[in-house]
């Protein structure tokens, strides 16, 4: 029963969070989703201006010479994707102007000529009421915009490049970025009990049936941390001081079998949050096993809203993947920099860039 109450209560959290977002972006994001062209959002609460949602969306089209965006000649399968794409964009930028109208602060930019094409929005859709809106539009020319502290931004930028005259058609990228805090109240102030949630978690992992394997990276202080070859090995974290990793990765040949143990695990986890709302972390919306590359589906770690390099730092993250081989969820539980070496399927130990290998790979 308690166990019920708590999922209730972690639903109830998400559905307040949803009610104080901007209907329009909520719109978008359904939209977005039910094409199938965003996977997942996340949640964190690690902002002391509240709990923010995260989330990117990648586009791609082909632009006809001759007639403009249309069908070049390719397969269905690809036509309907870069259709979907085509109806995709029009949304956004609909979607856009429509926010744009009630906005704090905007930004737009267009360009064409000669083929190319390039198109930049950004917009601020409301300010904080103790003081004016940070500058976010002196240098727009960047996508980045994870440093500016604004309730709401969303980012869209799309460029076309103008392809080789042997080619009938040029070709375009896009991506939107929403970044938005959509409960003000729900801001950690304690650092995740690491310990306590492996904890809960690890008895859904022991069936012998699961391959797994475990992981040691090893560095201090007295380590170059500019090597190259540690930057091969490493996740796209910075590397800031020192950082003690303990890994295990478990596999699994069964796609079935993958899903059931990785959505007991995120119950288990939503449980966690639901019950410790105040505790520090960032959580995916949906569970999934991304093609070839980790996707982290949870982390919890320390508190901190002004960076503190001697304030010890425990985390744990949950990172799932797929691959031709099988299915993994990868565990991780680290103090400070975090490290997720390359060769994680052969790897057994690297303490300052010495490596110890298993005989066989995972």
């Amino acid at each position: 029963m308690k166990r019920i109450i708590s999922l209730i209560i972690f639903a109830a959290m998400q559905l307040a969070c949803t009610a104080q977002e901007n209907p329009k972006l909520e719109s978008l994001y359904a939209y977005l989703k039910a094409k199938g062209l965003v996977k997942s959002y996340t949640l964190s609460n690690q902002h002391e201006e509240g709990l923010r949602k995260v989330y990117s969306v990648d586009f791609h089209v082909f632009k006809d010479r001759q007639q403009g965006l249309n069908e070049v000649k390719m397969d269905s399968a690809m036509r309907a994707k870069l259709r979907n794409h085509r109806e995709a964009i029009k949304q956004v930028r609909r979607t856009l102007s429509e926010l744009t109208e009630d906005a704090a602060e905007s930004y737009s930019y267009e360009y064409h000529q000669g083929g190319k094409d390039t198109i930049i929005t950004t917009i601020a859709l409301n300010s904080y009421t103790d003081g004016p809106i940070h500058p976010v539009f002196k240098n727009m020319g960047t996508t980045h915009m994870d440093g500016f502290k604004m309730p709401a931004l969303v980012h869209f930028r799309y460029v076309c490049h103008k392809s080789p005259e042997s080619f009938s058609f040029d070709t375009g990228i896009a991506r939107l970025k929403v970044n938005a805090i959509v409960d003000t109240a729900l801001y950690a102030t304690q650092d995740f009990d690491v310990k306590t949630l492996h904890k809960n978690i690890l008895p859904l992992l022991k069936d012998k049936a699961i391959k797994r394997r475990t992981i040691h990276c090893l560095h201090d202080s007295t380590f170059n941390a500019v090597d190259p070859s540690f930057y091969s090995e490493r996740s796209q974290k910075t590397v800031r001081r020192r950082g003690d990793n303990n890994l295990t990765v478990y596999k699994f040949t069964s796609e079935e079998k993958a899903k059931t143990v990785l959505h007991q695990i995120m119950e288990r986890v939503r449980q966690y949050i639901a019950e410790h709302p105040r505790e520090a972390y960032t959580v995916c919306s949906d569970e999934y096993f991304p093609p070839r590359i980790f996707e982290t589906m949870f982390k919890g770690g320390t508190y901190e809203y002004e960076y503190n390099l001697e304030r010890p730092r425990t985390s744990m993250t949950i990172d799932t993947m797929m691959d031709e081989e099988g299915f993994y969820i990868l565990i991780n539980v680290f103090e400070d920099d975090e490290v997720v070496p390359g060769e994680w399927k052969t790897l057994k130990e690297m303490v300052n860039g010495k490596k110890v290998y298993y005989k066989d790979k995972l």
